[in-house]
């Protein structure tokens, strides 16, 4: 299952089971991105045997996949020393703070208030637009407000506006 990860390729032997009209589209720079990702993942299911390190997983014949302990988005780097093999189901679980991670002696959780609250922020949006039309006169659509909280929050945003329209505010709730 994980051939292509069990023996380290070099850059040529990696790419050369790409298609041609394929890499025609990639820069050199960003092959280069892809295989040193390559080549960490691969180190990393070498070095931890292909098995779940979580000393608590319940589910380790689920698909292996890689884990960051520095957060990418926190600046984690693609490194030996940040990542670890891990299992979906865990990996799954503890993203959606509903698991631990254990491993070398130190425990890992996300706790709630790492978690977003998109209906909670849905509703303060809500209040924001609605300030912003009676005091200021200024109408924010749905749009502007998922482009502010992509900045905000470094993630794509789609809202689903199911009360309101999306391009006005009802002034009399």
């Amino acid at each position: 299952m994980y051939e292509t990860y069990k023996v380290v390729r070099t850059k040529e032997q990696y790419f050369s089971s790409w298609k041609k009209e394929d890499l025609q589209h990639i820069s050199e720079g960003q092959q280069d991105d892809i295989y040193q990702k390559y080549f960490i993942k691969a180190a990393v299911f070498q070095r931890d045997n292909f098995t779940c390190r979580n000393e608590e997983c319940v589910a380790p014949d689920s698909k292996l996949t890689l884990h960051h302990t520095k957060f990418q988005k926190n600046n984690g780097k693609w490194s030996l020393k940040n990542c670890i093999t891990i299992c979906k189901a865990c990996h799954r679980a503890y993203h959606k703070g509903k698991g631990t991670l254990s491993y070398d002696g130190m425990t890992y959780q996300i706790h709630k208030n790492d978690i977003v609250n998109w209906k909670k922020i849905k509703a303060e949006s809500k209040v924001i637009r609605k300030i912003n039309k009676q005091l200021h006169g200024i109408k924010i659509s749905w749009e502007l407000m998922a482009l502010l909280m992509k900045f905000m929050f470094d993630k794509e945003i789609e809202i689903e506006c199911e009360i309101e329209d999306k391009d006005t505010v009802d002034d009399d709730k």
